[in-house]
């Protein structure tokens, strides 16, 4: 029996980002698997899919905080001698790491979700998070990336080639499906009022570019197409995109709903999926939007466009041409029989290509030839 440990910084990952895979992993006789992360908020109901243990872990960079963090989990991870350690998000990989080696634990993986350094950041804190991670890729005995261009760079960090791998990222097309059956009828009600139903799904910080999607609402409208949205997700900005939207006079059009118990039904209830981001890792709420049949409409960057076919599953537009964006929309708004080929071939990729049930079968082989 191999004792295995994933880790990550939020709760709202646990459930969400890694759910369907730790339960995938969870049902090999071979493995004993529990997940780590800081303690779910009061709003949260859902239960992780294997073992769980709590430890508060920061999102920024909180030194005192962090080498506590760092001291709880060494001692977790010398009580509980796990034989693999595999930590997600920057954060908790960073601790995680440092935790490990410090307890002597045999392999020390960690995954990317998108590398936390990147084009267009600023410059100080670019250098900053590179620094760190290749400082971390000392430490660990390989490491995964979600998305294939960002493997290069993945080589560079740790230094070997064979010790960074392409893991990929997905989701587990039946259990969406049945979760959205579920989750539709209370999901329906979040929408405002009739018109061409928008839905964006996603942590409300600056990268993800939330504010550009009331934007193009705002395009649409006064172009009268009428659409009804629901801004899924919180985080750092939602007080002043809460303001924001009240000063663009768009409230009536667009529900932020905070954190949410079913996603699922809000992507089945929509007509259309979108995505304004800087950058991804592989975007989990476009996966699952393919996976019920809806279009997206997204930018043209990092992890998404390794997702999406322009044209045939989705649009990808330059990153702020809003116009553009706008005018994809109201596209399919006028073509329901676009909207569902789209979302056809939407579910063919992603049960294809992007199965957290492959991706599982891949990490199980991986864990037994590396020990």
């Amino acid at each position: 029996m191999i004792k295995l440990a994933h880790i990550a910084t939020a709760y709202q990952s646990v459930v969400t980002i890694l759910d369907s895979k730790l339960c995938a992993l969870d049902k090999f006789d071979d493995l004993d698997v529990t997940v780590i992360s800081s303690p779910a908020n009061v709003h949260d109901s859902r239960k992780p899919a294997v073992k769980y243990i709590p430890v508060e872990i920061a999102r920024s960079i909180k030194p005192l905080v962090d080498l506590k963090s760092i001291w709880q989990l060494y001692k977790i991870f010398k009580k509980e001698k796990f034989d693999i350690v595999h930590s997600h998000t920057a954060k908790a990989g960073f601790i995680t790491t440092i935790a490990a080696k410090l307890a002597g634990v045999p392999l020390i993986c960690h995954t990317y979700h998108g590398l936390p350094f990147f084009g267009g950041q600023n410059k100080k804190a670019y250098n900053v998070y590179r620094f760190l991670e290749k400082l971390a890729c000392k430490f660990r005995s390989y490491i995964f990336t979600q998305n294939k261009r960002d493997l290069p760079e993945c080589v560079k960090l740790i230094g070997i080639a064979e010790r960074a791998l392409f893991e990929g990222n997905g989701v587990d097309v039946e259990f969406v499906k049945q979760s959205a059956q579920i989750q539709f009828k209370q999901a329906s009600k979040d929408y405002p009022g009739a018109g061409l139903r928008l839905a964006l799904l996603s942590r409300l910080e600056p990268v993800k570019r939330v504010d550009d999607f009331f934007r193009v609402v705002d395009i649409l409208k006064q172009n009268n197409i009428d659409v009804s949205c629901v801004i899924a997700g919180t985080g750092p900005l939602e007080d002043s995109l809460k303001n924001q939207l009240v000063e663009m006079q768009l409230s009536d059009c667009i529900n932020m709903v905070g954190f949410t118990d079913h996603p699922h039904g809000l992507i089945a209830a929509s007509d259309i999926v979108v995505l304004c981001s800087e950058k991804e890792g592989i975007p989990r709420a476009l996966m699952e939007a393919m996976a019920l049949q809806k279009p997206v409409v997204a930018t043209d960057v990092l992890g998404t466009q390794e997702l999406v076919v322009n044209g045939k599953t989705g649009f990808l537009l330059a990153l702020g041409d809003l116009d553009a964006m706008a005018d994809k929309i109201r596209t399919l708004s006028n073509n329901s029989d676009f909207r569902l080929k789209m979302g056809v071939c939407g579910l063919e990729r992603v049960s294809r290509e992007f199965n957290d049930i492959k991706i599982a079968e891949f990490l199980h082989g991986f864990y037994l030839s590396h020990l």
